[in-house]
């Protein structure tokens, strides 16, 4: 009787999850270049993004908000982004979202090497 009732559960969560995103595609890195129209994002894997920015577009910079022109070359941001065609459409661009002091980007291919119970020493 709890085995179902748990996959019914665990189903539940998961798929709550995946509808979390909307399809959304999400863009981390250092801003490259920016126009009045689109930004350009270098990530940590050094491959560069551009994002169409619309009226629509909502920016915010340190949950203050903000406009395209705020947005500089070298600032830090986080993009949620629709595919149209070929292109990127910025749905919300935020500025500074996940810096960290001394790191940048998308941190899901970072290494953590250690032996359990010892601190991993800098390399």
């Amino acid at each position: 009787m709890k085995r179902p009732f748990i996959l019914a559960l665990t189903c539940g969560l998961l798929t709550t999850a995946a509808n979390a995103h909307n399809g959304m595609i999400h863009i981390m890195g250092t801003v490259s270049s920016t126009t009045d129209h689109s930004l350009s994002v270098k990530g940590t894997d050094g491959k560069t993004q551009a994002a169409v920015v619309t009226a629509t577009t909502r920016f915010s910079k340190t949950d203050m908000k903000a406009t395209v022109k705020d947005i500089k070359v070298g600032y830090h941001v986080m993009i949620h982004a629709t595919k149209k065609g070929d292109q990127l459409i910025a749905v919300e661009v935020k500025v500074d979202a996940f810096k960290m002091k001394g790191m940048s980007g998308d941190m899901s291919g970072m290494k953590m090497r250690s032996t359990p119970g010892k601190l991993a020493s800098p390399k």
